[in-house]
């Protein structure tokens, strides 16, 4: 058969088959078209969403499920309530509440409407706080009372802590996809969300620095946050953008033992906090952080003054030839705790330098960090009573009245001056000199 003739019978049969079979034909068409699209905005789309990227951050530290850092927590779950870094108290699980009986009963009315992740309701017996001495009175369908023994203004604070279902079952943005323990203690803890443009995140934990950064320079993650020194090398590693931030949360500090000798005299202690050179730090002045809204600069503000220094030394009684004293520290903190103590010499005071591994359990003066808590209650750090968290033995009747009124005033514009005069009175006993607040660093490759 010539290429002629093949053509038109083709050309023929085709067109015979198009008439006969037109409705299927341009069923098929239809049905076609529709499958293409559904695959372009449904199946593609989908397949995404579970191939979606997954974020390598690194954490330095030991955690077991009872010790997960806060930062982790709070994208898994909230609490009764919120707490934003001022220490303002927002609804969480609670959507309203009022405090009674002068501070003594706290009545939270529950948002029930909320799903926990894995899609149940909430109820009132899911929340399960445990605290010591309070009361809780559940009334359906949506109201939960604590009563507790005195007023005690920090309380909506205490019930900001993420609330949990068994298997860190939460109701936050993300949920828990992936464990993975040695021994009790995180290996590595996946986050995902349902939303498919937003990423997983796995942490992976490491017990140093040093172990995360390796792990960095070997691909096994692509982040690190936190980190408290700087190789200086970092800046120069390919691909990878290293930022600072100063961590309002934290604060390096100066505690004396004021029931040591040397210590004990008020102008001492203000005279070594005068002899401290500028540490090119962002300066601390107050126990309350800078960014907590019962925060006061009107304190004496210890300004790099060797004329006040000497002036101070020279008036009291334990200045001799002969006064020496010990700085213990930790290694982070070695090269400051060493300047500190080359200005105290030359004050006067001959200053060694001690690196410890723990809280020594004497001491003369201590140079360490320490978390500085949202709420400006700070009773365990300053009380007389308090033997094992007020480190420096400190004890002043005012200022302890003082702290007994700003944990149980529940109004907010008298807290804020309670804590006004707090601050500017032991600032100025000076049982601890306020540093600075630390930086942190970060690594990332770059995208």
């Amino acid at each position: 058969m010539s290429f002629l003739k093949r053509s038109r019978f083709y050309y023929w049969f085709f067109q015979e088959l198009g008439k006969k079979y037109k409705r299927q034909i341009i069923f098929g068409l239809v049905i076609g078209s529709i499958t293409i699209v559904a695959i372009q905005n449904f199946f593609l789309p989908f397949y995404r969403s579970k191939a979606k990227k997954t974020e390598y951050i690194g954490v330095v530290g030991d955690y077991t499920v009872w010790s997960v850092p806060q930062s982790i927590l709070g994208q898994i779950s909230y609490g009764l309530t919120q707490q934003d870094e001022s220490g303002n108290i927002s609804p969480g699980l609670a959507s309203s509440w009022e405090a009674t009986d002068s501070g003594k009963k706290y009545i939270f009315q529950i948002n029930t409407n909320i799903l926990w992740h894995d899609q149940t309701k909430v109820s009132l017996s899911d929340i399960n706080y445990n605290i010591k001495d309070v009361t809780v009175t559940r009334q359906p369908p949506n109201t939960i009372t604590y009563q507790i023994p005195m007023p005690y203004s920090p309380f909506l604070t205490v019930v900001s802590k993420p609330i949990f279902k068994k298997g860190l079952v939460g109701y936050g943005p993300y949920f828990v996809s992936g464990l993975l323990f040695k021994g009790g203690t995180f290996l590595s803890l996946t986050l995902s969300s349902k939303n498919p443009l937003i990423p997983n995140k796995m942490y992976k934990f490491y017990k140093t620095e040093t172990q995360a950064l390796l792990a960095y320079k070997q691909g096994e993650i692509d982040r690190i946050e936190g980190l408290l020194s700087r190789d200086e090398t970092m800046s120069k590693w390919k691909n990878t953008n290293v930022t600072s931030n100063i961590n309002y949360d934290r604060m390096v500090t100066i505690f004396f033992n004021v029931k040591d000798p040397l210590l004990s005299e008020k102008s001492l202690r203000q005279s070594l906090a005068y002899a401290i050179p500028d540490l090119q730090e962002e300066r601390a002045y107050s126990p309350i952080g800078k960014t907590s809204w019962a925060y006061s600069d009107s304190v004496k503000q210890y300004a790099y003054d060797t004329v006040q220094a000497k002036k101070l030394f020279e008036s009291s009684k334990m200045s001799t030839s002969s006064a020496s004293l010990t700085l213990y520290t930790f290694s982070p903190y070695l090269k400051i705790a060493q300047t500190i103590a080359k200005s105290w010499t030359d004050l006067g005071i001959k200053t060694d330098v001690k690196v410890e591994n723990t809280l020594p359990p004497s001491y003369q003066a201590l140079l360490t960090a320490r978390d500085i808590p949202k709420d400006p209650d700070q009773y365990a750090f300053w009380h007389s009573t308090q033997n094992f968290t007020n480190i420096t033995n400190y004890s002043n009747a005012k200022i302890d009245k003082l702290l007994e009124d700003g944990r149980a005033e529940i109004d907010h514009e008298k807290r804020l001056e309670i804590y006004a005069d707090f601050q500017k009175r032991l600032v100025d006993e000076a049982p601890a000199i306020f540093l600075y607040y630390p930086k942190t660093y970060s690594i990332e490759r770059k995208k």
